[in-house]
C-alpha cells in the first residue's frame, strides 16, 4: 500500500474567521523573539528555550520548520501579524502530536481554539489523520481547556519520565477523526 506522507496533503494556508495560518518566514523573526521570550510560555512547553533570541527564531524558521518531522504554521492576526506558532510533530509509528503556543498578550480571546479548530479540521480532511495526538502539563488548566474545546479526549494523567518536565505530571490526549 502506498503510504502518503501526511505533511504533504496540508495547504500551504488556511483562513478562519479572524486567523491565517500559514508557513513560518524570515520576517517573523522580531515578532517570534518578542513573544516567545517568555518565561510564562516556556515553563508550559518542553521545546522552547529560554531565553529566546534571536538566533533561535532564525534557528526555528530556517531549520526546525524545514524539517520532515515537523509541519509548523505561524498564527497571524491582520494588523498585528504573528501572535504564535501551531502545528503538527511526526514520529515513526505514532500518530501526528498537535501543539501549539500563544504569545500572552493574545491569551483568553479564543484565537487558540480557532486556530486548532481551522487545522485540525483541514487535516482530518485529508484522510491522513484518523488520529492525532496531544498532551499537556496536567497544572496548564488553559491549555487542557483549549484541547478539551478541539474535541480531544483524556487518555491518561501520568508523571513525564524524562526531558525538562521529567518528575512533573502530564495529560495525555487523543482526538480521532470524525469525533
Amino acid at each position: 500500500m502506498l503510504r502518503i506522507d501526511p505533511r504533504s496533503v496540508l495547504p500551504h494556508k488556511i483562513e478562519s474567521e479572524r486567523l491565517v495560518l500559514r508557513a513560518p518566514i524570515r520576517g517573523d523573526v522580531p515578532q517570534l523573539v518578542k513573544l516567545a521570550d517568555n518565561k510564562n510560555i516556556a515553563a508550559m512547553l518542553s521545546r522552547l528555550p529560554n531565553p529566546y533570541t534571536r538566533a533561535d527564531a532564525i534557528g526555528f524558521v530556517e531549520i526546525i520548520a524545514q524539517r520532515e518531522s515537523e509541519k509548523p504554521y505561524a498564527i497571524t492576526l491582520g494588523g498585528v501579524g504573528l501572535i504564535g506558532v501551531m502545528g503538527f510533530s511526526y514520529a515513526p509509528d505514532a500518530p501526528p502530536e498537535f501543539g501549539y503556543w500563544l504569545g500572552e498578550p493574545y491569551w483568553g480571546k479564543g484565537y487558540a481554539t480557532e486556530a486548532g479548530r481551522a487545522l485540525l479540521e483541514v487535516a482530518h480532511g485529508t484522510g491522513q489523520y484518523k488520529e492525532i495526538g496531544a498532551w499537556a502539563l496536567s497544572e496548564n488548566e488553559r491549555s487542557i481547556n483549549v484541547l478539551t474545546k478541539l474535541r480531544f479526549k483524556k487518555l491518561r494523567e501520568s508523571k513525564s519520565k524524562d526531558g525538562v518536565f521529567a518528575g512533573k505530571k502530564v495529560t495525555r490526549f487523543i482526538r480521532e477523526q470524525g469525533r
